[in-house]
């Protein structure tokens, strides 16, 4: 898979002409079927006109290059009217918000993803809203939780707020695991806690033991437990 805006600026390579018969200029996606329904490409020369590539004649999809097998796969919209009309429906995914069907905002959509075989949108990168307050940075979402692509909103299953994946420094973890991970340290925390208050009182309470009996001076005396002296009363001898 690839992200969407790293096929901006690719040039297309016609295989039978061995020819550059342009540059792509943006996708076209079909919300209904969460994909990319073709490419935008412009031609070279002085009035560069625009044509288009329906995704299911590109041939491959490379690291540096895009291959079509004839040069006669890029068209004029005039000859693909369902192209042209999701082109007029406007309907793009990075910025769109992210809403779960009880009404949470999962956030804002920076990027997605688009498998290279067949052109399916496969996941969602995005930002804000909810991950703000649970994590931060960034986070991806399979489209398999995703309902709806819509114009303004695209509506994922409940499911989806489990299923969140958090983006950072290439590693990824579940906003499900993320969530354990906190509630285990958070428990931990709270044991030491518990266990360093017991050390605490079994300590107060050696110092306090000794305090609590009477004990003896070099006076001869007695004292209490609050160190007052007590009388000795002095014993008759006995046997006599």
């Amino acid at each position: 898979m690839r992200k969407s805006k790293q096929f901006t600026g690719m040039p297309v390579i016609s295989l039978q002409e061995g020819q550059q018969i342009g540059v792509v200029r943006g996708l076209v996606v079909n919300p209904e079927k969460k994909a990319v329904a073709a490419l935008i490409i412009e031609q070279k020369g002085w009035f560069k006109e625009q044509k288009y590539i329906p995704f299911n004649r590109v041939h491959s999809v490379g690291e540096n290059v895009i291959t079509v097998d004839r040069s006669s796969n890029a068209e004029r919209g005039a000859k693909l009217p369902d192209i042209v009309k999701l082109v007029k429906d406007r309907i793009g995914i990075i910025g769109t918000r992210i809403v779960t069907e009880n009404g949470t905002l999962l956030g804002q959509v920076d990027e997605y993803y688009v498998d290279l075989e067949a052109g399916d949108i496969v996941g969602l990168e995005f930002s804000g809203g909810f991950l703000d307050s649970v994590i931060s940075g960034r986070a991806f979402l399979d489209t398999a939780f995703v309902r709806t692509i819509g114009k303004e909103v695209i509506v994922t299953s409940n499911e989806a707020l489990a299923n969140v994946i958090k983006i950072e420094g290439g590693l990824a973890e579940s906003l499900r695991q993320l969530q354990k991970s906190t509630s285990q340290a958070w428990d931990t925390t709270r044991q030491k806690t518990r266990e360093l208050g017991e050390a605490i009182n079994r300590s107060l309470e050696r110092v306090r033991g000794p305090r609590d009996e009477e004990t003896t001076c070099s006076c001869n005396q007695h004292h209490g437990p609050n160190g007052e002296a007590r009388e000795q009363t002095e014993q008759p001898p006995q046997g006599k």
